[in-house]
């Protein structure tokens, strides 16, 4: 006995039926008249047609025998009577794994006949709109099991290559996916979407299995998807890939249509599937077919033309598509079934390293454009320091050789907001400044008229007269020479502020420091507006220990803190007149290991929609031309590389507060 043998048509007997199906019970009835011997079936074009059969079967052999009753459409429920005992078989594509009688994966029912049994079998085929059905089919079980599980290891083995050219494939994607992230280009996306498609469709058989065992009516739309997502993403892998809308554009126009239409085609075939309309599915199958071969032919042209243009990449598709496109015919003629498979991941594995390359290409390309933008930038910023430098030349000639270092300092200035605070200090310097220098005018003048008398009474030889003036004289000297360190030291400390910082830190005595910028910063203001007074609140610690600092640095932000307190004070005495007070305070703490420093002042404050605005660079409240916006944001990136923090309360209309919050641990 053959593997297989089809049932003559004379052995069993066929019922078919159109948009309706039986019972069990009716066809097995004596009274139902349905069963029409060599039935042959004929195509139902619309709608669903239904079938049955039912035939004997006789071991005319002295020993048992093991058949199998092949199902070969999607649903079978076989119907075997021995004598007056029934037995029920079920299997076919859609039915689920667990519900599968016999050889669950073939679709096989073992059946064993005795010596002279007969037994009677009605097979309800169920819909057969789609199938191949023409006869019974009756199984060896011995030779199928050698031939399906014995002798063949194909089963295993395929599923192992399949998951493993799967996992290339997916490492692929992800790839993909990487460089659509990083350049934008959409060609990695609709390549990885493809790759994807293509996975699940290697894949089909080993999912099937997994993901759709107990849920088989899944499996066709599921199917119809990934095709159509395959399609479609091939289609638009062509576009990007070889830039279509730059070489053909009507090509690229007919490309995008071409996609809609498959995904509109896809949709109606799978409902024509599922309704049992063999014209609309003969018809909607026809035209993708056309259409398929249509799109191949532009694509063969297209492809030519770019190869007489010596497109690269048009080479590189031809590279990875030619063993695929001809492994069908290599696989057939040599009998080797993994020959598409692996051409299939050829030009994958091609694909990818083109599309690497072009990754690659890609960032060259924009690392140069960087490149060139940076000279660019680069020569323009030389171009205007050249110009700065001159123009600085220019307006520095007219300068004593008694400003030749205030020159010097000046020049190595680089922030603007350097500039505006040195402005602001000079007010208040000279004003400081001015004292000594009184003082050593008026000692200087005592001590004229003193070496006068001195001289007179040598000559009259009362030399104890002359060393009493003489005394006097000294006294006066060292006075000149108090005061005169005194202006040597403001004008250091004017020096220390207008240079760059040193970088080094250095053991620093808050409460000296902020009460010297905070009479700065008043007396300057002072000198540009004499009718202004305000209340100045110190409150120091006198137990606050030295912080680990660079003074000229935090010397800014404190200037820069008492400055915007005057000003804020001096614009809100502006709009209330004599009946408002300015005060500004400072408080200096210690808590714990940190070191508090509070600015405050009861001037116009800030409002809450922008306070969190203030610390960003050229952010400012104050009109145009009186403020650069630079004073906070230097402020707060000092204060942040002394590890160190700002923290702003204000109430609009009432006062303004600045919290400046230093390590004590750092000296």
């Amino acid at each position: 006995m053959p593997m297989w043998s089809d049932m003559p048509d004379i052995n069993f007997q066929r019922i078919s039926l159109k948009d309706k199906n039986l019972t069990l019970k009716q066809v097995t009835s004596p009274k139902f008249k349905g069963w029409n011997v060599n039935d042959v079936k004929k195509y139902n074009l619309h709608g669903i047609l239904f079938a049955w059969a039912r035939f004997k079967l006789k071991n005319t052999t002295e020993h048992s025998k093991t058949i199998t009753f092949t199902v070969r459409e999607e649903t079978e429920n076989i119907y075997v009577w021995r004598g007056n005992n029934r037995e029920h078989f079920i299997s076919g594509d859609m039915v689920s794994w667990s519900k599968r009688d016999g050889l669950k994966d073939i679709k096989e029912i073992p059946f064993i006949l005795q010596p002279g049994e007969e037994v009677k079998v009605i097979i309800n085929l169920g819909d057969i709109s789609f199938g191949n059905y023409d006869s019974p089919r009756i199984g060896d079980y011995h030779q199928i099991i050698e031939n399906k599980y014995k002798d063949s290891q194909i089963y295993s083995a395929d599923d192992i290559i399949t998951f493993g050219f799967f996992g290339f494939i997916i490492f692929a994607v992800i790839f993909n996916f990487f460089f659509y992230y990083v350049n934008r280009e959409t060609v990695y996306m609709v390549f990885a979407l493809m790759l994807i498609a293509s996975s699940l469709l290697l894949a089909n058989e080993v999912f099937s299995k997994m993901l759709f065992a107990e849920c088989r009516f899944l499996q066709v739309p599921y199917m119809f998807t990934v095709v159509t997502l395959f399609v479609v993403m091939l289609l638009h892998t062509v576009r990007y890939f070889f830039r279509v809308n730059i070489h053909f554009p009507t090509w690229d126009k007919f490309l995008v249509y071409f996609s809609i239409y498959t995904a509109v085609s896809s949709v109606a075939i799978y409902i024509a599937y599922i309704n049992r309309n063999l014209i609309m599915f003969g018809v909607m199958a026809t035209l993708g077919t056309l259409s398929i071969l249509v799109f191949l032919v532009a694509a063969i042209i297209m492809i030519i033309k770019l190869l007489r243009k010596k497109d690269k990449e048009a080479r590189l598709f031809v590279i990875a598509s030619m063993p695929f496109i001809l492994s069908p015919i290599i696989s057939i003629a040599f009998d080797l079934e993994w020959i598409p498979t692996v051409c299939g991941v050829w030009t994958i594995l091609v694909l990818s390293w083109g599309m690497f390359a072009r990754f690659k290409s890609l960032q060259i390309a924009n690392s140069r454009a960087a490149l060139e933008r940076e000279e660019e930038r680069t020569r323009l910023i030389a171009e205007q320091k050249a110009e700065l430098e001159v123009l600085v030349n220019e307006r520095t000639a007219e300068l004593t050789k008694s400003l030749a270092e205030l020159k010097q300092t000046q020049n190595q200035l680089i922030q603007s907001e350097k500039m505006a605070s040195l402005g602001e200090l000079t007010a208040g310097i000279a004003h400081e400044i001015q004292n000594p220098l009184n003082f050593v005018n008026n000692f200087s003048d005592v001590s004229i008229e003193l070496l006068e008398e001195m001289a007179e009474e040598l000559d009259k030889g009362d030399t104890e007269e002359a060393k009493a003036i003489a005394g006097d004289v000294k006294q006066n000297l060292e006075k000149i020479a108090h005061h005169g360190r005194r202006a040597d030291g403001i004008v250091k400390g004017m020096l220390q502020h207008s240079r760059a910082s040193s970088g080094h830190m250095e053991p620093t005595d808050i409460n000296s420091l902020s009460d010297e910028y905070l009479r700065l910063a008043y007396h300057g203001l002072r000198a540009k507006d004499k009718s202004f007074n305000a209340e100045l609140v110190t409150n120091f610690d006198p137990t606050l220990p030295k912080v680990s600092a660079i003074p000229q640095d935090l010397g800014r932000v404190l200037l820069n803190m008492f400055t915007n307190a005057f000003y804020s004070t001096q614009k809100k005495q502006f709009k209330l007149g004599a009946d408002y007070k300015p005060v500004v305070s400072i408080t200096t703490s210690l808590e714990g290991s940190a070191v508090k420093i509070v600015v405050r002042d009861n001037g116009l404050g800030i409002p809450q929609q922008v306070i969190d605005k203030i610390m960003q660079p050229f952010f400012t409240t104050k009109p145009t031309g009186e403020g650069t916006g630079l004073g906070l944001s230097m402020s707060y990136d000092i204060v942040k590389a002394h590890n160190g923090k700002i923290v702003v309360n204000s109430t609009e209309g009432e006062f303004a507060e600045f919290i400046i919050t230093l390590d004590a641990t750092q000296v």
